[in-house]
């Protein structure tokens, strides 16, 4: 579900970009975006807490190799 426009932060770059804030797996989170910068996926809210997303982004790496 799209919850409107936000601040995200790409924890690789440290680019501050708005985008989406799409539903995360029926949660409260927000799913991370691709940064328009590096490309990485390792985004999170401006305001999130960095733990929570470690988690998430663990669980897309792992879903994303080859």
């Amino acid at each position: 579900m799209i919850r409107g426009k936000g601040l995200f932060t790409c924890d690789e770059c440290k680019t501050v970009f708005k985008g989406l804030d799409i539903e995360y797996m029926v949660s409260a989170f927000s799913a991370p975006l691709e940064c328009p910068r590096c490309h990485s996926y390792h985004t999170r809210p401006l305001l999130s807490s960095k733990m929570v997303y470690k988690r998430i982004w663990e669980a897309h790496d792992q879903n994303t190799q080859p």
